[in-house]
């Protein structure tokens, strides 16, 4: 047996045991009802695939069995019910539980039909008869109170004499100085029509589905399409006053149980002790988050790694500004010393300046000349090493935040990266290694050091090998 809990708009599973498929009316579902729950006329609902079964409760109604129409796989089941007590439409939802049905090893003959789950419409005419005829010992409707129902107005002696007929013609005279004959008697009158039936209900409409409300102390329906808009008008079923069911505690004495009202209550509320609550759960999730934390305090954090390569890109400024300004000062000095001599060529005192001019001079103008060129090439470069420090700084953040992500979820495992033959494709530029202050990419690195990753270790970056101690 499976039990259930249902409040507000939620269901809780208090029991449950495994489902199996081909059971016809085996496997009961039990329900409890909180609050508001308690006075609905309450209708469950399963669905699976485009086949949705509907077993209607009612008001004291508390348990059905699975539909048997339902086969292997998820099962959807929802609670849904109306207040028969209120002016206007009140219609209270569940959010759906899943059910998983398992295969069972029956293997038959279908020898024996599977009985059809009734359509949610059928069941209420069901209901409707029920209460007509008289179940669970509610008498009938008498013939007086159906004629009554139909438009008489009147007491019962009155509505009897109203189904006598009417009196027969009157015996002719005797003739005189004969004995007459007796007269005739009257036909007797015929019996008064008996009451009309009830009106039998619509057969349902294919793909419609029927919604209950309460109205002027009667029960109504209307047909409703797919997708929920109205196709019908109000339709009268029946008076609520008709109704004179017994309470679930009058049940429940019936059916042996002694003691109070408030003992009954206390005995059909379930006992949640056995069940671990939501602050245990929370606290056991937190324990092993912070047994799992990995010690990151061997390894540089992200502000080190930062201020170290701000640092270094810092130094490589500083020297190339003190570069700069000596080629500067060169160039300034060549340039004061060549333009008296362009601007005296043809003059006849400037001889000894131009005989000055040897060969060595020209040569270390040139190299001067070509400073400058250099000196856009380093930093050109410096600025690309400064790029690959960044990637590698972005990409650095990167796996720190995949690791507090693994972390907060509680999984220990973390993968870096991995690979095969396409290593040195994929993480040449992701993977630096530093030796002696000397900086490696992954390829340059293997070029000197084959036994760092290779084939034969099946691409593992091997750190236990003779170079790295």
């Amino acid at each position: 047996m499976w039990k259930f809990l249902v409040k507000n708009q939620s269901i809780e599973i208090l029991e449950r045991e495994v489902l199996a498929d081909h059971q016809i009316r085996y496997v009961q579902f039990k329900f409890t009802f909180d609050g508001d729950w308690k006075k609905f006329h309450k209708v469950v609902q399963f669905s699976q695939c485009d086949e949705v079964y509907s077993i209607v409760l009612g008001i004291d109604g508390t348990s059905c069995y699975l539909p048997s129409e339902l086969h292997v796989g998820a099962v959807k089941m929802s609670v849904f019910g109306y207040d028969a007590a209120s002016d206007t439409t009140v219609r209270a939802t569940t959010v759906p539980v899943t059910l998983n049905i398992r295969a069972s090893g029956f293997e038959g003959d279908d020898d024996i039909p599977i009985p059809p789950t009734p359509d949610l419409y059928t069941q209420l005419l069901q209901k409707i008869a029920e209460i007509q005829v008289g179940v669970n010992g509610k008498d009938g409707l008498s013939a007086y109170e159906i004629a009554k129902e139909n438009g008489f107005v009147g007491t019962v002696s009155e509505w009897l004499e109203s189904l006598k007929g009417a009196d027969g013609l009157p015996g002719k005279d005797g003739i005189d100085n004969k004995n007459g004959r007796d007269g005739v008697d009257g036909q007797n009158g015929t019996n008064g029509k008996d009451g009309r039936d009830g009106i039998d209900g619509q057969n349902g409409i294919d793909g419609k589905t029927v919604e209950l409300r309460v109205y002027n102390n009667e029960l109504q329906y209307r047909w409703l399409d797919s997708v929920g808009h109205d196709v019908s008008m109000w339709t009268h079923l029946f008076l609520l006053t008709n109704l004179n069911g017994k309470s679930a505690y009058e049940v429940a004495v019936e059916n042996g149980f002694t003691g109070s009202e408030e003992e009954w209550l206390q005995s059909i509320t379930p006992d949640l002790s056995p069940y671990i609550t939501r602050v245990e759960v929370l606290k056991i999730v937190e324990d092993k988050i912070l047994s799992s934390t990995p010690d990151l305090s061997p390894y540089v954090t992200r502000v080190e790694t930062q201020k170290l390569v701000e640092w270094k890109f810092q130094a490589v400024e500083n020297d190339l500004t003190s570069l700069e300004n000596t080629v500067n000062s060169e160039i300034q000095a060549v340039k004061d010393s060549v333009e008296p001599v362009v601007s005296q060529a043809h003059w006849h005192h400037n001889l000894t300046l131009l005989n000055s001019l040897t060969s060595a001079k020209i040569a270390k103008w040139d190299k001067i000349s070509g400073v400058e060129t250099e000196l856009q090439q380093f930093r050109d470069s410096t600025q690309y090493d400064q790029q690959n420090q960044n990637d590698a700084i972005l990409n650095l953040e990167n796996r720190i935040t995949i690791l507090e992500s693994q972390i907060a979820s509680g999984n220990n495992a973390v993968t870096l990266f991995s690979a095969s033959s396409d290593i040195f494709d994929l993480h040449d530029k992701n993977i630096l290694l530093l030796l002696n202050n000397g900086t490696y990419s992954l390829i340059s690195f293997v070029e000197q050091y084959p036994e760092f990753c290779s084939k034969n270790t099946e691409y593992m970056l091997n750190y236990s090998f003779d170079v790295l101690g």
